[in-house]
């Protein structure tokens, strides 16, 4: 359509020049409308250059009244009186207007081409001439939808029958294509689901394409590692829970088989410490199993200074009291997290120490750049091999010479408090020492609000 306007604008300042001429006027004054090739002769052609051209197109002076007339226009014009806007359109920067005009069938029911379409005009004021005392006219050329249909008619029979064929090749090879991309996710598919909880061995084949495909295999294989290697360590869990249930019941299972193989009373001193390891390594299990089944709480600001000094004032109104710990704090020391949960950390700590330090536990709560709470648990006991200072954080570890079941450990605590520790969003190590074992939790600090 653009290409049919610019042919227009092309056409009517020729138009407009060419009506300037005397031959022109003297046809518009006489009101001469071509029609068609039948409405001329040849001396009208030469009268007028645009007869018989094939351009439609009117000049209509400023009170509306046709002048001059060819083609379609003259047509619609002359049969179903064409009215045409009584004030010219006002031109844009390259001197055309546009009009949009509605084409009225004939008054005498003949056939017009274009009846009852809306069509556009291009616009293009004539000039007054100087020596003439002729109204200002307007050219009017019409651009014909139907040369616009005409040039789209090839393409739209080649739409109509090719648009099918097309359609359907574009989906046969979407559909191939989309086959062979989404074979090694077939595949992928299937080795997953050859792997059960018995065998976790097998992992998917990553193809060489680098693609997504290939960061999808390599994530899949990155979660299996974590599910065999949490599945592993479930059952290590399990068989070494096992393991250490077994001693305090065959104990207890020991004492009332020889009390009553010899009529006797059981020692119920006996007992009682069998009753209490045992109800001491089942609160340790169950605490394990909620730490990794529940998420970590956001919690309360808890002063770890304050805990520490309530729990150093428990140990000394014991029977016997413990008079080792000395706790060093320069003021609050406030985490976020759980209260329980971090005395719970602070209390193995503790008693990790107090069972293998000589004379002196020293307690140290500090706030340290940048942002964290330091708690150092110091004791002068045989202290940590190097080699071990990493295995003691393991559940059931114990160091041979150090920590072994005759102080009453059951190699959980420093498991549980290195886990609670991880959960509040820090970590706890052994440090290196020259004298006792040095533990060391790490959290971030709540400030006051």
């Amino acid at each position: 359509m653009s290409g049919s306007v610019a042919v227009a604008q092309s056409r009517a300042p020729a138009i407009a020049s060419t009506y300037k001429t005397p031959a022109a006027r003297a046809n518009a004054s006489g009101g001469t409308l071509a029609y068609g090739s039948e409405d001329y002769d040849f001396a009208q052609w030469y009268e007028f250059p645009y007869f018989g051209l094939g351009v439609s197109f009117a000049v209509v002076d400023s009170h509306g009244t046709v002048l001059l007339a060819q083609g379609q226009l003259a047509y619609y014009a002359r049969e179903s009186g064409l009215a045409f806007p009584a004030t010219p359109p006002e031109p844009d920067e390259d001197l055309f207007g546009h009009a949009e005009v509605l084409l009225q069938p004939a008054r005498s029911g003949g056939p017009g081409r274009l009846d009852g379409r809306e069509v556009t005009l291009v616009t293009y004021n004539v000039p007054r001439a100087p020596e003439s005392q002729d109204a200002d006219a307007t050219v009017y050329v019409l651009v014909s939808p139907l040369d616009t249909e005409a040039a789209l008619a090839p393409v739209d029979r080649w739409l109509r029958g090719g648009l099918p064929v097309a359609v359907l090749f574009v989906a046969a090879v979407a559909w191939w294509a989309a086959g062979r991309a989404l074979r090694p996710v077939e595949g992928m598919r299937a080795e997953l689901a050859r792997i059960t909880a018995a065998d976790m061995s097998s992992r998917v084949r990553r193809p060489r394409t680098g693609d997504e495909i290939a960061r999808l295999a390599d994530t899949m294989n990155a979660t299996l590692d974590r599910l065999a290697e949490a599945a592993e360590r479930q059952r290590r869990f399990v068989a070494d829970g096992a393991h250490e249930l077994r001693s305090p019941l065959a104990g207890l299972r020991n004492t009332v088989e020889v009390a009553a193989a010899h009529g006797g009373v059981a020692d119920l001193k006996v007992l009682g410490a069998g009753i209490e390891r045992l109800q001491r390594l089942t609160d340790d299990l169950l605490l394990l199993a909620r730490l990794e089944r529940t998420a970590p709480a956001r919690g309360k600001p808890v002063d770890l200074a304050a805990i520490a000094d309530e729990l150093v004032g428990e140990r000394r109104y014991r029977v016997p009291p413990d008079e080792r710990f000395t706790v060093v704090a320069s003021g609050p020391a406030l985490v976020t997290g759980r209260e329980e949960e971090l005395t719970r950390l602070l209390n193995n700590l503790m008693s990790n120490a107090s069972r293998y330090a000589r004379e002196r536990i020293t307690v140290t709560v500090a706030k340290v750049e940048p942002g964290l709470v330091r708690v150092e648990v110091r004791d002068d006991g045989p202290g940590i091999p190097p080699a071990d200072q990493e295995r003691i954080f393991e559940r059931f570890a114990r160091v041979d010479e150090a920590r072994d079941r005759g102080h009453g450990g059951a190699g959980l605590g420093l498991a549980i408090a290195r886990d609670i520790a991880v959960r509040h969003g820090g970590t706890l190590y052994a440090a290196g020492s020259d004298d006792g074992a040095c533990l060391i939790a790490e959290l971030p600090w709540a400030p006051l609000t």
